[in-house]
């Protein structure tokens, strides 16, 4: 039998250990996927971008990797006879994971 590739395995995942971040992604992912998985997938990715952290799970690994305020985008769309393709690649510096408390702040006054 293959991957799972029900979205809310990866969600479920995430949230149980309680983390702050919703935007879990697998790892590596390549298989058979309906349209709603894969649009589920994509939307993570792109909340985990805009949030500035991305939570990525690996079998049972669960790690966080920190986004960069500007990435490089490179999108091709190939139109073939039999299959259309879409590659999507994004790459950005690499930098520490700084996660500020919420609330937390010192009050003066």
């Amino acid at each position: 039998m293959g991957p799972d590739t029900r979205p809310g395995r990866w969600a479920q995942s995430a949230g149980a250990r309680g983390s702050s971040v919703t935007a879990t992604i697998p790892a590596k992912f390549r298989g058979r996927a309906r349209r709603d998985a894969a649009a589920f997938y994509l939307c993570e990715l792109a909340k985990g971008i805009l949030s500035g952290e991305l939570a990525v799970l690996s079998g049972q690994q669960h790690s966080v990797v920190a986004t960069a305020e500007f990435v490089i985008l490179d999108i091709d769309v190939k139109q073939r006879k039999r299959t259309n393709r879409v590659e999507v690649k994004l790459r950005w510096p690499t930098r520490p994971l700084i996660r500020v408390a919420a609330g937390g702040g010192e009050r003066h006054g």
